[in-house]
This record gives C-alpha cells, structure tokens and sequence, in this order.
C-alpha cells in the first residue's frame, strides 16, 4: 500500500473551488476587453467618406457578460466589409437620381460592385490575440 501526498493536489482543487465567481468575473473582464479592442480596431480601419459608418460601429454583449456582438449598425456596414456584386440602384423617394458630376437625372444605375474591404474581422482577430495574456494576468488574480 502506497502513501500519496495529494497535499498540493488539494490545495490547487481548493483554489479553484473558491475561484469560480472570481473566474467568471475575470473572464467578464477579458471578454470587454476583446469587445472594445474589436471596435476601436474596426474604427480604426474602416474605410471613411461621412463618418457614418465608423460611428456606428459598437458592441453589444451577452446578458451574462461572457459574450459580445460587434459591428457597424450602417445597413451597408457588410458591403463594405464582405464586397457586392453588380446591382442595380433605383431612385425609391424620389422620382431620379442625380448626384454632382451627373450629366442628368436618372431612374437608375447599374452599380458595378465593389470589393471587400474588412475592417471588422481584422480587428476581432487582432483583439483575441491578446486573450492569452490578459487571461493570463486576469487569471492569477482570480486563483490567488
């Protein structure tokens, strides 16, 4: 019969036990932290004319905390992000569409499509790549 010291073994269990509200309030922490670093980095590398589009950009978290939706609330916040194909626009309010440069009015235009430009994927995946060692900071406190 062998004798096991499972002294250390207990106290790591033990720190863990008492961790789990600390733990779940760190990982809170982590996970704002990845939220404002996504949307500070999107606004940071969205395309800008108005402004319209960087403003709108913001988050929405979970009710629990541990989650987080971010994005442009422009409705053409995914054109930008994704691209579009060739479409057709139509005067809708108004009878025509005329804008500066226009050599007339017109009832429509064929759009030819834009490319991509993301702004928002590179900002969330530059944002996780500090997870490990804010977890890691956040992490020591949550167990000590």
């Amino acid at each position: 019969m062998s004798d096991w010291d499972t002294s250390e073994l207990d106290d790591l269990i033990g720190d863990f036990a008492k961790a789990g509200p600390k733990a779940e309030a760190s990982t809170r922490v982590v996970v704002a932290k990845v939220a404002f670093d996504t949307v500070a980095g999107g606004q940071d590398r969205v395309a800008v004319d108005t402004g319209n589009l960087k403003n709108s950009i913001g988050q929405d978290f979970d009710d629990d905390g541990m989650g987080f939706e971010a994005g442009p609330t422009a409705n053409y916040g995914a054109a930008v992000e994704f691209g579009s194909d060739p479409h057709v626009i139509r005067a809708r309010n108004k009878k025509a569409l005329f804008w500066p440069g226009a050599e007339h009015p017109v009832k429509q235009v064929n759009h030819p499509g834009s490319a991509p430009q993301p702004y928002m994927r590179p900002a969330f995946e530059a944002a996780i790549r500090s997870v490990d060692k804010v977890m890691g900071q956040v992490g020591k406190k949550a167990i000590t």
